[in-house]
């Protein structure tokens, strides 16, 4: 199975111009959208070949905004500063935005050619604020999503045909940048890639805005997909990739496999991950915009409770920081702990969650019996219809 690094160096020599600009260069550039090129842009600049970025490499200074991995991810940024294909794009209107308090993560790269320009936005990276953001589109519009509309706006002020895209995070952002642009602006995308991104929560946005840009987006789930499940757009063009990695790993960029410039397609989902995402969609939908919130709120309380910024820094704690974590969370808000101990509960209960619930586990499984019993009674009376049909043809 062939890899992103693969088609770097296949298609490298290949301009644009040679080759317009497919889906396998759209995952390229939006897994370039995760390397920190902030050494670059330093002072007044403000367009930089891409190429220019293996002065990182030489420095050693490449950085990687990815949660606690780095498998070969040099070889994909020198690879494609070094092709003729992607070295010669320019970096324009790089942005790269942190803060803990309120959280905020944000960064997003324009890769210009002659022919087009591609907004590429980053996913989440390895701080507690940029995943507190994420978990916050489940009951509002964050400010990560304002930024990405107002970045994609100003792009497309250049008059030249544009595409959007982006992975994880940068999925949802991308995905909310182009429902909130002006019918006059959207018009001007050439087309939007969402690759692995969660939707966009209904009770923060209409499904009418996204049937609005359903023609021109496509959608790239793994087939261990969970991210990308949440909140799931219904988008037309939806296809699913094979990954050389198995269960979580399989949303990374880097995985997923190439066939001759194309995605290498699976037959279907992973039946593990449609589990997970019908236990976490009715986790999430049985839970209000307003617990949520305090869900959320506590949550990263919780996680940052010694002091902690990034997931690296959790993990580091140990075990006497998890603990630290699991205290504070069962001391917590009496919405907290319910809503947290719901979440197993529907994983082994499935469907009949909401009705034990509502009815007692007594009444319910009381009714269940005898629905078993009244449907029992059914089918032996049918069989004995049929049975008497038989007989009476028989003797005919």
């Amino acid at each position: 199975m062939d890899h992103l690094v693969d088609y770097i160096k296949w298609m490298g020599d290949v301009p644009f111009r040679g080759l317009p600009l497919n889906e396998a260069d759209a995952l390229v550039l939006c897994m370039l959208s995760y390397y920190d090129f902030t050494p670059l842009f330093q002072g007044r600049r403000k367009s930089i070949p891409l190429r220019e970025s293996l002065r990182l490499i030489e420095e050693d200074k490449v950085r990687v905004m990815l949660v606690g991995r780095d498998r070969g991810f040099r070889e994909i940024l020198e690879c494609a500063a070094r092709s003729e294909r992607y070295g010669t794009l320019i970096m324009r209107s790089y942005v790269d935005l942190y803060r803990q308090e309120p959280p905020l993560q944000f960064a997003a790269v324009t890769f210009c050619a002659p022919d087009f320009h591609f907004v590429a936005f980053r996913g989440t990276d390895d701080s507690l604020a940029g995943w507190e953001e994420d978990f916050r589109i489940g009951f509002t519009v964050t400010e990560a999503q304002r930024l990405a509309a107002d970045y994609a706006a100003k792009a497309l002020k250049h008059r030249k045909p544009c595409y959007i895209g982006g992975h994880s995070k940068g999925g949802n952002l991308a995905l909310y940048a182009a429902c909130t642009l002006p019918e006059t602006a959207w018009e001007r995308v050439e087309h939007l890639y969402l690759l692995d991104g969660p939707g966009i929560c209904s009770e923060v946005m209409d499904d009418s805005a996204i049937r609005r840009i359903d023609a021109r987006t496509t959608r790239i789930v793994p087939a261990f997909s969970v991210v990308g499940k949440l909140f799931e757009p219904q988008i037309t063009d939806s296809r699913i990739v094979q990954s050389s990695a198995s269960g979580f790993v399989q949303h990374s960029l880097d995985t997923w496999g190439i066939d001759h410039g194309k995605l290498l397609l699976a037959e279907g989902p992973n039946p593990r991950s449609v589990w997970i995402n019908e236990v976490l969609n009715r986790w999430i939908g049985g839970i209000s915009q307003e617990d949520r919130g305090i869900l959320v709120t506590e949550l990263f309380d919780a996680l940052a409770a010694d002091g902690a910024a990034t997931l690296d820094e959790i993990e580091e704690r140990g075990v006497g920081g998890f603990e630290a974590i699991l205290v504070k969370l069962f001391t917590s808000s009496k919405v907290t702990r319910k809503t947290l101990g719901d979440l197993p509960k529907r994983a082994i209960l499935g469907e009949h969650y909401d009705a034990i619930s509502q009815k007692g586990f007594s009444a319910w499984l009381l009714e269940e019996i005898q629905n078993w019993q009244s449907q029992a009674a059914e089918r032996r009376a049918r069989a004995k219809a049929e049975e008497g049909t038989g007989d009476e043809s028989g003797q005919a």
